[in-house]
C-alpha cells in the first residue's frame, strides 16, 4: 500500500482527511508519471427534488518535492427555482488561495472567516463520509 505524503497548506486541513486520500487510494499504485487525481464522491440518490448530499470533487496535485498537495475541493449542488442545475456552491482553491461560496462570491482564503467555515464544511463532510452517505466514488488521475 502506497502512502501520499501531504505538505502543509493554508487552511486547516486535518490528518483524517489526509487519511481518507490515502484511504481511497490504497488499493491504487500512483505512477511516478501522475500530478494530479482527482476523487469525486457522489450520492446517486442526490436531486434538486428530492435533496440528499451534495457531490463533492477534490483535486490533489503532486509538488515538486514529490509531496502531495491540494488543488482545490468543490462542493456542487441544484441551484435555482424553475430550472435548478448542478452547479458549484463551494470552492475552496487552493491554487489562487481564495474560497467562493454561491451568493457571496470570492474571499481570500487567509482571513479566519474562512478557515473557520472550511473546519465546518470539512467536519460535515468526513460525518456524511463516516456514514457511508457517498455511494459512488470515481478516482481519476492525471
Amino acid at each position: 500500500m502506497q502512502t501520499l505524503t501531504f505538505a502543509p497548506c493554508q487552511l486547516p486541513v486535518s490528518a483524517k482527511l489526509h487519511e481518507l486520500m490515502n484511504k481511497q487510494l490504497h488499493e491504487r499504485v500512483v505512477s511516478p508519471e501522475v500530478n494530479a487525481i482527482t476523487i469525486n464522491f457522489r450520492d446517486k440518490s442526490y436531486s434538486a427534488e428530492d435533496g440528499g448530499f451534495h457531490p463533492v470533487e477534490i483535486m490533489i496535485e503532486k509538488k515538486q518535492d514529490e509531496t502531495w498537495g491540494f488543488g482545490y475541493i468543490t462542493d456542487f449542488a441544484y441551484i435555482g427555482n424553475y430550472y435548478p442545475e448542478l452547479e458549484r456552491n463551494i470552492d475552496f482553491d487552493f491554487r489562487e488561495q481564495h474560497c467562493f461560496v454561491a451568493l457571496v462570491g470570492w474571499i481570500p482564503m487567509n482571513t479566519n472567516d474562512v478557515k473557520e467555515f472550511y473546519s465546518t464544511w470539512e467536519n460535515n463532510f468526513l460525518s456524511y463520509v463516516g456514514m457511508d452517505v457517498f455511494d459512488e466514488i470515481e478516482i481519476n488521475e492525471y
